[in-house]
């Protein structure tokens, strides 16, 4: 925006910006820019404090009226402590949908696993050996059919989770570790997935399948809910 600002003078337009880094700015030198202490991606200040934005926006335009540029002003106000933008996130549609399959969850979902490894530069998915969507298709068929070896279902099940609770930490409201693993289990058809997959492995005559039906696969902090109708 400063070089725009640059380029926007030369046509006889005044320009003033908000600037965030400061380092940026003194480099790019626009020809006015007001430098605020504020969390990047919140050039006003505070949300819903309309007197406080205002104030910013005066000091912004007051700026026009200077020729002696290029101009890096200090705003004087700061936001003092975290702001609570709950609620300001914006909307996604993540919940299933009537007829949903588990695919298509998977599916929805694989856009924002790739910003959190691009953001992280690591995942902890890929120890089945398998994609996601055919970790998916071997949980689905272990419902729906006969067991596959547990080894390689507990693996599959591992890099699912993984994949789940990092595509939630890219998410735009991405809460907190908690209320993350509150999502997987009370939304997810993944996490019901889980829970009708545990009495069909508890009820296994092999001794893999049951150990990871009644001790591995559902945390303990979660087996209230094999209780619990979903």
């Amino acid at each position: 925006m400063g070089a725009l600002g640059h380029f926007l003078e030369r046509q006889g337009i005044p320009t003033a910006g908000i600037s965030l880094v400061r380092e940026h700015t003194e480099i790019i030198r626009p020809p006015r820019a007001l430098w605020v202490t504020f969390e990047l991606g919140r050039p006003l200040g505070k949300p819903d404090d309309a007197a406080f934005q205002t104030r910013v926006l005066r000091a912004q335009l007051d700026m026009l009226t200077r020729t002696d540029g290029p101009l890096l002003v200090d705003y004087p106000e700061h936001v003092e402590g975290e702001v609570d933008l709950t609620g300001w996130a914006c909307p996604i549609g993540l919940a299933p949908r009537p007829g949903d399959t588990l695919g298509a969850e998977i599916a929805r979902l694989t856009t924002w696993y790739d910003r959190a490894v691009a953001a992280r530069a690591r995942t902890t998915v890929g120890t089945s050996g398998l994609d996601m969507p055919a970790a998916g298709r071997l949980v689905t068929e272990a419902l729906e059919g006969a067991l596959p070896p547990a080894l390689a279902l507990k693996l599959a099940i591992d890099d699912l989770r993984a994949f789940y609770l990092e595509a939630a930490s890219a998410f735009p409201d991405p809460g907190t570790s908690k209320t993350r693993k509150a999502w997987f289990w009370d939304e997810t058809l993944f996490g019901k997935a889980l829970l009708a997959l545990q009495p069909k492995l508890a009820a296994s005559a092999d001794p893999n399948h049951k150990a990871l039906g009644t001790l591995t696969m559902i945390p303990a902090t979660e087996r209230y809910r094999l209780e619990t109708p979903t």
